[in-house]
């Protein structure tokens, strides 16, 4: 299994002619995920083939309008479109109210709920925990209250080998067991052990997203115990404007970078992009100096961890 990432928004707080403000559409399974909803996603998810109806949870980082404007039109679309499933929205406190208010006055009148999930921790804090999946949110440094995301892959620690002498087949039942590590006695005393039939399983796949914030080396380091395969961190800036990073709350490319190596992310995308810069390969060439597994999150682009 593996996670899916497109990127359909990738500009700051003033969109651009070809480029849209934050969102971001995640596949792992049987989830489909909707991180920030800013203006235009629905369009995006539209042009890019995606399939809006399929997403059953949504992540809202920060109330600034650039990351959750979007929302309101879309969830709108899913009712007339006929959806009767719960969304489930992660959100911070006062997203609720604004919908609600917008609905009310526009005589919205939903087919499904929406089932709010308030982020308020000023911790990682575990927001869902799935069979194959958990979720984790954590505080960023922005201007108002912000979270950043990890999505990681829930895996056994062993596999059972795929060559099996038939005459040494354990009973079906023990499977369960012996991925997680554990040796069975039978009734007639017999013990089967797990290390006979297993193999040390594959890491869990992850993913973070880091949007609006300042630098965190501490939260990098801390990141660094989840074996980040994909990381999204925004670069607003190039590192000529680092005193406008530290006053807007934002984070240059240089930063990102550094954040990466910190973190031991093996694949860094960079997005967030002012709109002051019309060719964003200078953003790219900042982080690669010290990062050279960095992307720039282009929209339509799609990663694979």
């Amino acid at each position: 299994m593996s996670f899916e990432l497109t990127v359909l928004g990738t500009s700051s707080a003033t969109p651009t002619l070809d480029r849209h403000p934050s969102a971001q559409f995640l596949i792992f399974g049987e989830h489909f995920m909707l991180i920030d909803c800013g203006e235009g996603a629905q369009v995006q998810l539209m042009r890019y083939g995606l399939k809006s109806y399929r997403i059953d949870k949504i992540f809202i980082s920060h109330l600034h309008p650039d990351h959750f404007l979007g929302l309101p039109g879309l969830i709108s679309s899913l009712s007339l479109k006929g959806r009767k499933e719960p969304l489930h929205i992660f959100c911070p406190k006062g997203l609720r109210e604004i919908l609600e208010v917008q609905f009310l006055y526009g005589e919205v009148h939903l087919n499904f709920t929406l089932e709010y999930h308030i982020l308020e921790s000023n911790k990682e804090q575990l927001i869902f925990e799935g069979s194959n999946l958990k979720i984790f949110s954590f505080p960023l440094q922005h201007r108002v209250p912000c979270w950043g995301f990890l999505f990681k892959e829930v895996k056994f620690p062993y596999k059972i080998k795929k060559e099996l002498s038939p005459g040494t087949k354990p009973p079906f039942e023990v499977y369960p067991l012996f991925r997680q590590g554990k040796d069975f006695t039978d009734e007639k005393g017999k013990t089967w052990y797990f290390k006979d039939y297993t193999l040390a399983n594959d890491p869990p796949l992850s993913y973070a997203y880091i949007t609006d914030t300042l630098y965190l080396p501490e939260l990098a380091e801390s990141l660094a115990n989840y074996n980040i395969d994909l990381l999204y961190h925004e670069s607003t800036f190039l590192s000529d404007l680092q005193e406008k990073a530290l006053i807007t709350h934002h984070s240059t490319a240089k930063e990102a970078a550094q954040f990466a190596v910190l973190s031991h992310a093996k694949k860094l995308i960079i997005g967030h992009f002012s709109s002051r810069y019309g060719d964003l390969n200078t953003l790219l060439e900042e982080a690669r100096l010290i990062f050279p597994e960095t992307y720039l999150g282009l929209e339509g682009e799609k990663f694979i961890a």
